[in-house]
């Protein structure tokens, strides 16, 4: 079960990630000028997490899991997702953060770094 403090301590390790606060006030980590990591809560307070892919199909690749991807909204050329936090493991939270990381611009800052440990 993942919380958000897995999120600050698995986003403090990518290089040049940014934490700062949305424009309502929550936490958000940054990669450059965007977002990658963002908390948001259901209507019952649970933590969720908001991230970003570049996967098109991500609504349909998600469809059976809809009690932990709450939310996917597609855009033309990215999907944004909140997740539930406590329905995650960290090995699966690690996987979103980096590729939300990648996809909202921290590639260019990670490069070759071997970051896979986060996947650990």
């Amino acid at each position: 079960m993942a919380t958000w403090s897995d999120v600050d301590e698995l986003a403090g390790r990518l290089p040049g990630a940014e934490l700062g606060v949305a424009h309502e006030g929550s936490p958000a980590w940054r990669a450059g000028r965007h977002t990658f990591a963002r908390l948001r809560f259901d209507d019952d307070g649970r933590e969720l997490v908001q991230v970003w892919t570049g996967e098109m199909d991500t609504e349909q690749a998600l469809a059976g899991r809809r009690d932990t991807f709450v939310r996917i909204d597609t855009f033309r050329y990215r999907v944004t997702t909140w997740v539930q936090l406590d329905r995650l493991d960290r090995r699966e939270l690690a996987e979103l953060q980096l590729e939300s990381y990648d996809i909202r611009g921290g590639h260019r800052r990670r490069g070759t770094t071997g970051l896979e440990d986060l996947l650990r």
